[in-house]
Formats: C-alpha cells, sequence, structure tokens
C-alpha cells in the first residue's frame, strides 16, 4: 500500500483525529492495522496513535504498550470497531 491510500482510509474511519502526520483514535474506538505479506498477515491491535513520516509509519498500541515501525507496502489494512453501545436493545433480547 502506498501512504496516500493509507490516509485516506484513515481519514474515511470514524474515531480518527488527525494533526499534521499524527493520527490518535478516540476513547472508546478500537483500531487494528494488518501488516505482512500476503497469505501471512499479523494484527497490530488496539492502535493509539500512527505517525506518518515519508517512508513508514510508527504504530503505537495500547494492547502492547508497543511502537512498531512499518513499511508502507507492508501494510494491508485497517479495522476500526466503534464503541460498544452500551447495553443498548437487540432482536430477540429482553
Amino acid at each position: 500500500m502506498e501512504r496516500p491510500t493509507f490516509e485516506a482510509m484513515l481519514e474515511a474511519a470514524a474515531g480518527v483525529e488527525r494533526k499534521g502526520d499524527e493520527y490518535t483514535v478516540e476513547d472508546g474506538y478500537s483500531l487494528s492495522v494488518y501488516i505482512g505479506q500476503p497469505g501471512q498477515a499479523m494484527e497490530v491491535s488496539e492502535v493509539a496513535t500512527l505517525k506518518l513520516s515519508a517512508a513508514f509509519c510508527e504504530a503505537t498500541s495500547r494492547e502492547h504498550h508497543s511502537a512498531y515501525f512499518i513499511e508502507y507496502n507492508s501494510l494491508h489494512g485497517i479495522c476500526m470497531r466503534p464503541p460498544s453501545g452500551g447495553g443498548g436493545r437487540r432482536a430477540g433480547f429482553s
């Protein structure tokens, strides 16, 4: 993936705020980044911030308390999970 494609994905994701080249995930939202080669992707879950530079991005994970430095060509996609609904009603359950 190229940087402009990755940026477009982050811009489209609800719960992501941009300040310059840094993206921050809002509280309650859960962002995962998928990296690796086709057929062998790895999930970096609970990403709190993404800092984009010319050649790579730095993903900081809340869950692992770690920073991952990732080349853009290793990125496959993102998954954004919104905050849980707080116990709203669902069909079939009372």
